[in-house]
């Protein structure tokens, strides 16, 4: 379940940094260059999320979020995004706990993160409206694991001080990647199904604003 996948902190440096701040003349106008753009950039929290589906007895299958993520992408292009393993949302009480308890096990493993570096100068010509299409790479702590991540993703600037970074095409995470198939049997155990497939999509909307705005 790296649904990290993350995959998300990588991805939203890269886009934070072809934002201006600088005065724009229409919806293509041309942003300022990131050395131009000070301070660092801020997740905005409400605007964004970070989902993945679950796939059982190989033909079922559901789909699930995280709400609450946080993160940042400092000046220098350092990037963290933080994703809240014990507030996962699969729509139904019993199997939220059971997720958070049997599977994440977040008494000890509470969040997993995403981590990268980005140079910022790779997009810094993006205008207002404009969208790129990237890989970005990073590496994501889950229980206890740190392991790298990729992603295909739409980097979007959307206002002077905002940019979108989305997921092009789903990031499949593996949970034997991070040590959880122990976990995932016992949701299968108990749950009493044949199966649950143990690689696992995940899809990312993560919006930043500059600090400063």
């Amino acid at each position: 379940m790296k649904v990290m996948t993350s995959i998300s902190a990588a991805l939203i440096a890269l886009a934070l940094a072809g934002c201006g701040l600088s005065e724009q003349s229409g919806a293509n106008a041309a942003s300022v260059q990131l050395s131009e753009i000070p301070g660092s950039w801020s997740l905005d929290s409400a605007a964004s999320k970070m989902a993945f589906a679950s796939i059982k007895i190989d033909e079922l299958i559901e789909t699930h979020y995280f709400p609450g993520l946080s993160g940042e992408i400092s000046e220098s292009g350092e990037t963290f995004i933080t994703v809240p393993l014990a507030q996962v949302e699969t729509k139904i009480d019993l199997r939220n706990e059971r997720m958070q308890s049997m599977f994440f096990k977040t008494d000890t493993y509470p969040e997993a993160e995403i981590r990268a570096s980005v140079d910022k100068a790779a997009f810094a010509d993006l205008a207002i409206g404009d969208r790129l299409e990237t890989e970005l790479e990073g590496t994501l702590s889950l229980h206890g694991v740190v392991s790298p991540v990729y992603a295909n993703v739409f980097v979007t600037r959307i206002a002077n001080d905002r940019v979108e970074v989305a997921t092009s095409e789903p990031v499949v995470v593996y949970v034997a990647d991070y040590n959880l198939e122990a976990g995932l049997e016992a949701l299968r155990e108990v749950a009493g199904l044949t199966s649950i497939t143990p690689a696992v999509p995940v899809t990312f909307s993560l919006v930043f604003d500059a600090a400063g705005a």
